[in-house]
């Protein structure tokens, strides 16, 4: 009986430990499982969060000496500095800036190659990018560390800059996000755009005024015009290329006759040059020789007149010009990389006449296209319409003049009168005009009757131009001799550069969540 049971008994405790067993078994998988689809939510959780705007707007994706930027701030820059480098290269290489950009009309360019450095082009604007958030942080944390606080006027500037992206941003149909997102790129928000604009404005504001702080005396502006008086005096002359005979090198059998050819090209150019300006006595003769040498290019008698700063002439004939000795009607003969210049010298100018002020109502012509006629600018419906689009703004503008004269003439009356014009200035206002193109020089029907010598405050008249229209100008006196205000400004940007270039350096740091951003 007992060994009966014995068996039994024993059968059913292996029994139960195998239950249990089967029980541990799928517990432990069970629990298994759960953790593993914790993980995996976790994980998950984790790639949305990590995918989401919010954390490309809120984690540091690079920092900047103490600055942090996020994945959509420095979206902002990169995306920013496409745009720069692409309005640089227009404006330098005109027709063959399209070969020296990305194919895209927006970034990124991340898979697109910059054959000039082979690197990717996201390489290149990534680069320039971290140069410019560096140049900004280093003036940012030069206002903090002096304690600057932002001006109410330069937030107010701020707001109202903001404000009229936001009117924009409706004009074309956006909402404010998805317009900024359109341009700087797809995570970059209105915080994140307020936020970089606040410190620019800070930055900004910081460096005007320390610049403004530089001050120096009569004597010192004198000086150092005086030091660099072939660099800023204006300079008079009449020029043109004659150009040598065009040398192919794939018509020679050497690389030594192409040379030889190439030389002898220029040489013959340069003699035809000098033959040119032996036979000059005067202007007219200069403009006669041109127009003789090339009726197309030189038909007008302006076309060879220049009124540059010596900054701009040159090596070619600028030394030449410079020389104290330099009178008017000297001519001068010179080689150049595809030719040779013919130059009558005219004058030099010392900049020591004052500055002028004015204040305008602008009446703009409607601009008219000629191509949408069907003979061109020769095209008599065009020619009408020309004449149509003045007439109206020559009425508009005599029937405020009449208002004005009626006012009494006087820049209340005129003020009271801005309303009807099309010019967007605060009151019209533009002061500090010069002479000089490398300044800010009105176009020359309104620059000649600035600087007639009879001119006096509170002159008045209505001048039509060629480019725009009609202009109610009131003279609103003279300021500070020319040389004087380049001088200054000149020691200022001398000085700024070297309070600039004297700050703390920064150093750029790619943080993690640098991966995040969408380049």
């Amino acid at each position: 009986m007992s060994g009966t049971f014995d068996k039994k008994s024993d059968g059913a405790s292996r029994r139960l430990a195998r239950a249990q067993k089967e029980r541990l078994e799928k517990r432990k998988t069970r629990i298994i499982a759960i953790s593993v689809i914790s993980v995996l939510a976790v994980l998950f959780a984790g790639a949305l969060f990590m995918n989401s705007k919010f954390a490309r707007r809120s984690l540091p994706a690079m920092t900047v000496s103490g600055v942090n930027f996020s994945a959509a701030e420095f979206e902002y820059f990169y995306y920013n500095a496409y745009y720069e480098y692409k309005e640089y290269v227009n404006s330098q290489m005109g027709e063959y800036a399209s070969q020296m950009l990305p194919q895209n009309d927006r970034p990124p360019f991340s898979t697109q190659m910059n054959y000039a450095t082979g690197t990717p082009w996201s390489d290149t604007f990534v680069e320039i990018a971290i140069e410019n958030m560096s140049k900004l942080v280093r003036t940012y944390n030069a206002a903090m560390a002096a304690g600057f606080t932002l001006s109410d006027d330069a937030r107010s500037q701020m707001e109202s800059d903001i404000e009229a992206f936001m009117i924009e941003a409706q004009v074309y149909g956006y909402t404010f996000d998805s317009y900024l997102q359109a341009i700087f790129g797809p995570n970059v928000n209105e915080a994140v755009f307020r936020r970089i604009s606040e410190l620019m404005t800070i930055s900004n504001e910081f460096s005007l005024n320390k610049r403004d702080s530089f001050s120096y005396s009569a004597a010192e502006r004198t000086v150092y015009y005086e030091e660099n008086k072939d660099t800023l005096d204006v300079f008079s002359y009449r020029y043109f290329l004659v150009r040598a005979e065009t040398v192919v090198e794939e018509d020679f059998a050497t690389t030594e006759e192409y040379e030889e050819a190439k030389a002898a090209a220029l040489s013959s150019a340069f003699d035809r040059a000098n033959e040119i300006i032996d036979g000059i006595e005067n202007e007219d003769d200069f403009i006669a020789a041109a127009k003789e040498y090339d009726e197309a290019q030189f038909d007008e008698p302006d076309s060879t007149l220049r009124h540059y700063p010596g900054s701009w002439l040159g090596n070619d004939y600028g030394p030449w010009m410079m020389e104290p000795e330099r009178e008017y009607g000297d001519v001068f003969a010179c080689e150049y990389s595809n030719g040779a210049y013919a130059v009558f010298f005219i004058s030099r100018d010392s900049n020591e006449y004052r500055l002028t002020s004015m204040r305008q109502l602008l009446f703009l012509k409607t601009a008219v296209d000629p191509e949408e006629f069907l003979l061109g600018e020769e095209d008599p419906e065009y020619l009408l319409a020309v004449e149509e689009a003045d007439a109206e703004a020559r009425t508009r503008a005599e029937e405020v003049l009449q208002r004005f004269i009626e006012a009494g003439s006087t820049e209340a009356a005129l003020l009271e009168l801005t309303s009807e014009s099309d010019d967007s200035t605060e009151g019209g206002l533009y002061e500090d005009i010069s002479m000089d193109v490398s300044h800010f020089k009105m176009v020359d029907e309104i620059q000649d009757w600035l600087f007639a010598p009879e001119r006096e405050f509170g002159d008045s008249e209505l001048i039509r131009t060629e480019a725009y229209g009609y202009h109610l100008i009131f003279f609103m006196g003279h300021g500070e001799r020319y040389c004087d205000y380049i001088a200054d400004n000149k020691m200022r940007d001398r000085d700024f550069t070297a309070w600039n270039d004297g700050l703390e350096p920064v150093e750029a740091v790619r943080r993690w969540a640098f991966m995040l951003t969408q380049l």
